[in-house]
């Protein structure tokens, strides 16, 4: 059954639209505690209030904002839905019916699964149409821009084999499979995510594994560029441009310059209407429904007429909460990061790997709290926070 709910979960998160996965993470919440009847866990978020005062003051300058300033009810209401995401992964992580290790086999296992459906599809959709002349932005738009718990999946054995009860030749298998579904979809932040986690696993301590690692990682750039040398040489030019993506530092926009450097201009826009703004919304932000202006260019990435929420989850923040908000978002980071105490050894790293990935792609992502995506990092906090119930065993005794 544990394994079931990690992989209906998974599937879920991985290929359902926003509104549904909401409903569906919910129901597999209330059914999860039913099948188990186990008393439902209500565990404190971590940051204390910080994370309920988000709720309630988004909601609360939201409404006013409704009543007074024309918010779109619907745009209230999803704003709502992404915020809660945090909190629903994270009652799905503490809910789980198992003890930790079997919980972390369990994600394991799914996150290898659904990574193979996600590659098998690519592989499919490369023989089909073929990516002879594509650049990288129509390779990934047919094969998919691949999901950060692949990356998650992978180095929870990295961090904690004993945590995961599988053979070696089954847990390589799985481990091949998630290099592959990594690789193929020349991801510059799953790139910056590995790295946090290989420097938390502590691979320069330690010059055998730091050699081996090294040499896998370069084996897989080799394949990947004699795979598809155009696009691996796309990737690499993005790569190295990718400051010149987020930079803000400009006062002429043309079309040319704010398709080339989209975050950046997205950045732009938002100091831009933070400046403008009165005392009262710099301070504590618009609420949920604020959306942002971007003079017409709202088309290049969405069917509606403004911005919900940026790449950089930061500057949603300042656009929702103000800077009171960005300061509390910053302390609950902080809280996140120290509630690490709590553990020992690789997990520990691991939990603080996790932390700062989050911290980090809040910078070129949507974030934590407006994407289910980076949400979903505390479904695997919340099961690193439930107590073992004894020694050890296997999968297949649960």
């Amino acid at each position: 059954m544990g394994l079931s709910i990690s992989f209906c979960i998974l599937i879920c998160l991985y290929f359902m639209p926003m509104e549904m996965l909401f409903v569906s993470l919910t129901a597999i919440l209330a059914v999860s505690v039913f099948m188990h009847r186990n008393r439902f866990k209500v565990a404190l978020f971590p940051g204390g209030g910080i994370y309920i005062g988000f709720l309630l003051a988004g909601m609360a300058i939201g409404v006013g904002g409704v009543i007074f300033r024309g918010y779109a009810p619907r745009d209230v209401c999803k704003d709502m839905i992404y915020v809660l995401f945090p909190l629903l992964f994270w009652l799905l992580g503490k809910n789980m019916a198992l003890d930790r290790k079997r919980a972390l086999t369990g994600l394991f296992l799914a996150g290898a699964a659904v990574s193979l459906c996600d590659l098998a599809n690519g592989v499919c959709q490369i023989l089909y149409r073929g990516v002879s002349g594509l650049t990288l932005y129509q390779f990934r738009k047919i094969i998919g821009a691949g999901h950060p718990l692949t990356l998650i999946t992978l180095f929870i054995y990295m961090f904690m084999p004993q945590n995961v009860f599988l053979k070696k030749k089954q847990a390589f298998g799985c481990l091949g499979i998630l290099l592959a579904d990594l690789l193929i979809h020349f991801s510059r932040i799953t790139l910056l995510n590995g790295c946090i986690f290989l420097l938390f696993l502590r691979i320069l301590r330690k010059p055998a594994k730091a050699f081996r690692y090294g040499f896998l990682v370069a084996t897989g750039l080799a394949a990947a560029y004699g795979t598809f040398p155009g696009i691996f040489r796309n990737y690499m030019d993005r790569l190295v441009h990718s400051p010149t993506e987020i930079s803000y530092a400009q006062e002429v926009w043309d079309h040319a310059s704010v398709v080339t450097n989209w975050r950046g201009y997205e950045v732009y826009c938002a100091l831009e209407k933070f400046f403008r703004a009165g005392t009262l919304e710099k301070i504590f932000g618009g609420g949920f429904g604020a959306q942002l202006d971007v003079k017409g260019k709202a088309y290049l990435v969405t069917t509606e007429e403004a911005l919900p929420f940026l790449h950089n989850g930061y500057f949603s923040v300042l656009m929702v909460w103000g800077v009171f908000g960005c300061v509390a978002f910053l302390a609950l980071l902080y809280f996140l990061y120290e509630k690490n105490k709590a553990f020992t050894g690789q997990t520990r790293q691991f939990w603080k790997a996790l932390a700062v990935v989050l911290a980090a792609d809040n910078f070129f992502v949507h974030g934590i709290l407006f994407s289910p995506g980076a949400a979903s990092v505390f479904l695997y906090l919340g099961v690193m926070g439930i107590q073992e119930k004894g020694g050890g065993g296997s999968w297949t005794e649960n």
